[in-house]
């Protein structure tokens, strides 16, 4: 496909969205019928779409920092052809989408269906997006696939509160509320997520019944969350974690964990010293009373707020939980990409790859990854500590309680990105498992491999999310991941399996990890 090709496709595609929006009319044939009230759909690529769904109520006011409520019902038909608002969070130079309209008034998500007809029961997969916690929409077109759809699934794709939103804890905010959760306020508002789906779903033809959750980064991280957490019980039936770097890790409400992080509470303490109203007569409600423009103006490039430990939610260090088989028993499907390191590289401090390397002994360092040096060797480190260690660990746990595993490597680069970075980067998979390439900004050539690719590792997905198993449709078999064989798929310029797949380097980072977590407690 050339870039002349490319722009007039996508010019016709956006014409064709606009007209289609504008055209549709209310109707039977368009409207759903959900707890809450009426929605007025749209057609777009043959496929209906509902966008900007509240799933509960707006979490502002005094519900800032509270678990997520009920949806308020509404009268009429309600417009669903438009996205909701990004949720509230910061600026910052690594934003890789165009950011629109933000708000704490976000708890929205868009669905997808081929088939829109009750009688359908058709698989549902949930898209919770990544960005550190801190970025990122499920509005973003690299994740709203009607391709996706069109291959029999209801595509779900969700926004949760982000940044300090999300995720700040604080001794006046949680006395505030005892009763309550201190914290992880996305987690939450993704379980209600889940929830709205399993009492809502079935009115857009998908299946409550057969729901798979999938991310990536912090989206894998969300997932990671998600299997352990005792309120997400049978609210999915199989998880997909695509380069989770937020795996085994996160840090406690009130101790220093997690690699001897910094505390919830001491970040928020600090951030909210920051801010300036650490001596108000009463810290929570001037908190919830200031606006969102003035919280997130306090909020810095390296200001991070994430999951954290607060005994209920998340009870334990997730590495313990797995490996007590603490876990939701379902078919599990791991893996990364060829340079992970590129977040590394962009992140830098000491979440780099030059800092990774470090905390390998040179002795080892020549042992484990012979012939590498410089920054080749660096970004191997960081990438098998960061994501790799931490995906091989929660397969062998999954293992061990009996659930399927599926674990996989990709490696594909397209055409457009050969010489200009040495893998694939982190996230760069996303557009090719969702089929959208034609969104990726820096891909002015697609080649007809690259669509291959594509719907390869598409129909891979899709596949698991139907049955709990990635074979059929003609495709290479991907065999199940077992700690004795160790065997991964590599999906590349050709499809592999790998026995003993990094099984040495896995079993060093493991030690050094789990040794880690151990002087953590």
């Amino acid at each position: 496909m050339t870039k002349l090709q490319l722009i007039i496709g996508r010019t016709v595609v956006g014409v064709l969205a606009v007209w289609l929006t504008a055209c549709a009319q209310p109707g039977s044939d368009l409207v759903a019928q959900i707890e809450s009230g009426q929605l007025q759909g749209t057609v777009i690529d043959d496929v209906t779409v509902f966008k900007g769904i509240p799933f509960a109520a707006p979490p502002t006011g005094e519900w800032r920092w509270r678990p997520p409520q009920p949806v308020e019902p509404w009268q009429g038909i309600r417009p669903a052809q438009t996205y909701g608002a990004f949720c509230a969070q910061p600026q910052s130079s690594m934003l890789w989408f165009e950011l629109g309209e933000v708000s704490e008034d976000c708890l929205k998500l868009n669905v997808w269906t081929p088939e829109f007809d009750p009688a359908a029961k058709l698989p549902v997969m949930v898209w919770i997006h990544g960005g550190g916690f801190s970025q990122g929409s499920g509005n973003i077109a690299r994740l709203n696939s009607p391709v996706v759809a069109k291959q029999g699934v209801v595509l779900v794709t969700i926004n949760y509160r982000l940044a300090l939103f999300g995720f700040m804890t604080h001794p006046a905010i949680t006395a505030s509320h005892p009763e309550e959760p201190a914290g992880n306020y996305g987690l939450l508002d993704a379980v209600a997520a889940l929830q709205w789906i399993q009492r809502n779903i079935a009115a857009f033809g998908g299946d409550p019944g057969n729901v798979t959750i999938f991310g990536e980064s912090a989206g894998a991280g969300m997932v990671n969350n998600l299997m352990i957490m005792s309120s997400s019980a049978g609210l999915f039936h199989r998880a997909i974690s695509q380069s989770s770097s937020t795996g085994i890790a996160p840090r406690s409400v009130i101790d220093r964990r997690a690699g001897f992080e910094p505390s919830g509470e001491a970040v928020g303490i600090k951030f909210v010293e920051k801010l300036g109203v650490a001596d108000s007569d009463d810290v929570a409600a001037t908190l919830r009373s200031m606006t969102t423009e003035e919280l997130l103006a306090g909020m810095g490039e390296r200001d991070r707020f994430t999951p954290v430990i607060e005994g209920n939610i998340i009870p334990d260090q997730l590495g313990f939980l797995y490996a007590e088989g603490r876990q939701h028993k379902v078919p599990y499907m791991t893996g990364g990409v060829s340079w992970e390191a590129s977040l590394g590289r962009a992140i830098g401090g000491g979440f780099s790859p030059e800092f990774a390397a470090k905390l390998v002994p040179p002795a080892d360092q020549a042992r484990l990854y012979p012939g590498l040096s410089g920054e080749a060797l660096e970004d191997r480190i960081f990438s098998d500590i960061i994501m790799m260690t931490a995906s091989r660990h929660i397969a062998n746990s999954m293992f061990a309680i009996g659930a399927p595993i599926y674990s996989y490597y990709f490696s594909y680069v397209p055409e457009a990105r050969r010489g200009k970075q040495p893998g694939v980067a982190h996230a760069d998979d996303i557009a090719f498992v969702m089929r959208t390439l034609e969104t990726e900004r820096d891909l002015d050539v697609i080649t007809e491999r690259d669509q291959q690719v594509a719907a390869l590792i598409s129909g891979y997905w899709v596949q698991f999310a139907k049955t709990g198993n990635p074979n059929g449709g003609g495709r290479p078999v991907w065999p199940e991941y077992d700690p004795d064989t160790q065997r991964v798929i590599e999906i590349g310029d050709e499809v592999t399996v790998h026995k003993d797949f990094l099984a040495e380097r896995m079993a060093y980072h493991l030690k050094r990890g789990w040794d880690l977590l151990e002087r953590s407690r």
